[in-house]
């Protein structure tokens, strides 16, 4: 009964309604604004605010794009935006039964114990989300609000490197690629998910340690507000990241799953939700895949 709870609780909550618009830092001025979501703006049309949105440069980009995007988006339910796209009853199908797939055989009430955290393994990805409805937390996480169905952010557990506590690689808009303390992720009111793959320890840390190297541990690779740019390796967002690190190992990681992209285009329509789910890789895609054992999802005491 929790279950089919929650389950509403998100969909009504992430189809009615949206947060509050992602507020830029005071410095940020228009002349940070991309041509290609000034361009977006002058056109005054939904699907190409939308696609510049998911594919901002910056946070003067979501500062400016995000009041018409939600201006735009409420004029339509969602789910009938694009009448003459593919939408069908599948995709609600889909989307209703896509908390219980991310969240596997785990129940959704589950409470995480603390000791979970001490069986933690080199490689293990940590997914979150803050609250019943998540996205609480946009300093970490831009735009979450409008992607995150299931989970918010993710990171790569590290273990003991340099200091007396666990450190956990993950990529914010607070500065980028960094490591940072494992009690950011036990904070109560958090919702998290662990998952492990099946490929060989000291396979793990070797490729671990290139993958420092290549980006850095002290934020020398900046955070990548570009959500539809999965590619790049100048900027990287924290699904990104996870991603790119089980892609050295061999392993793609990004489910592509059709429930999360049939999610997309209730929420935003079909060509909106189709070119997100192609070209990202969001944390809920990482949740969901099938390359991906989970150990344990629950709430922090």
């Amino acid at each position: 009964m929790w279950n089919r709870i929650l389950i509403a609780t998100i969909l009504v909550g992430l189809v009615s309604a949206f947060t509050t618009s992602y507020a830029a830092n005071s410095d940020d001025s228009s002349d940070d604004i991309s041509p290609a979501a000034v361009k977006a703006l002058e056109s005054h049309d939904y699907e190409q605010i939308a696609l510049a949105l998911f594919s901002a440069q910056t946070p003067a980009d979501i500062a400016a794009l995000t009041p018409e995007f939600e201006r735009l988006q409420a004029k339509t339910k969602p789910g009938t935006r694009n009448r003459n796209s593919s939408l069908s009853i599948s995709d609600w199908i889909y989307a209703s039964e896509l908390a219980i797939k991310i969240a596997n055989d785990q129940k959704l009430s589950n409470k995480m114990k603390m000791d979970t955290y001490l069986r933690l393994q080199k490689g293990d990805v940590l997914l979150r989300r803050t609250g019943v409805l998540g996205c609480k937390k946009w300093i970490v996480v831009p735009l979450c609000q409008f992607w995150a169905f299931m989970y918010e952010h993710s990171g790569i557990y590290y273990g003991y490197r340099t200091q007396k506590y666990p450190e956990v690689y993950e990529s914010t808009s607070n500065g980028g690629v960094q490591f940072t303390n494992i009690s950011t992720w036990r904070e109560k009111n958090l919702y998290v998910g662990m998952h492990r793959s099946t490929i060989e320890v000291n396979k793990i840390a070797a490729v671990f340690e290139q993958l420092i190297n290549k980006y850095g541990a002290k934020r020398q690779t900046p955070y990548n507000y570009n959500l539809a740019n999965k590619y790049t390796d100048k900027a990287l967002y924290c699904s990104q990241l996870v991603w790119k690190f089980y892609l050295m190992l061999g392993m793609d990681v990004d489910s592509n799953d059709p429930m999360y992209a049939a999610w997309l285009r209730l929420m935003y329509g079909t060509t909106v939700g189709n070119y997100v789910s192609a070209n990202a890789v969001a944390p809920d895609e990482i949740g969901l895949s099938s390359k991906l054992i989970r150990v344990a999802t629950g709430w922090n005491n």
